[in-house]
């Protein structure tokens, strides 16, 4: 009868796996500080002319205007109104 243990191959594929597994997620991790890192690097490079709420929100319709009038794709649209709306300041 047998006795329900894994073999030893079976042991070392497991191991195998779990070691591959381990280095991946660590590799991930390592790619993710590194995207946030530059990230911020980006945000504190950003320091130009401060904009009124006002002129933002003449450049956000500006932009609707050119992506009602196909000149630019959703794409475009959406990173550029996200990047005018997060200028936006609230008092």
């Amino acid at each position: 009868m047998a006795t329900g243990r894994s073999s030893f191959a079976k042991r070392q594929r497991d191991m195998a796996k779990k070691a591959k597994a381990s280095a991946k997620r660590e590799k991930k991790l390592e790619k993710g500080d590194d995207e946030l890192d530059d990230e911020l690097d980006d945000a504190a490079e950003d320091t130009g002319p401060v904009l009124s709420n006002e002129e933002i929100m003449e450049r956000v319709a500006d932009l609707h205007r050119r992506y009602d009038d196909g000149q630019m794709d959703l794409d475009t649209f959406d990173e550029e109104r996200a990047n005018l709306m997060a200028q936006i300041s609230v008092d």
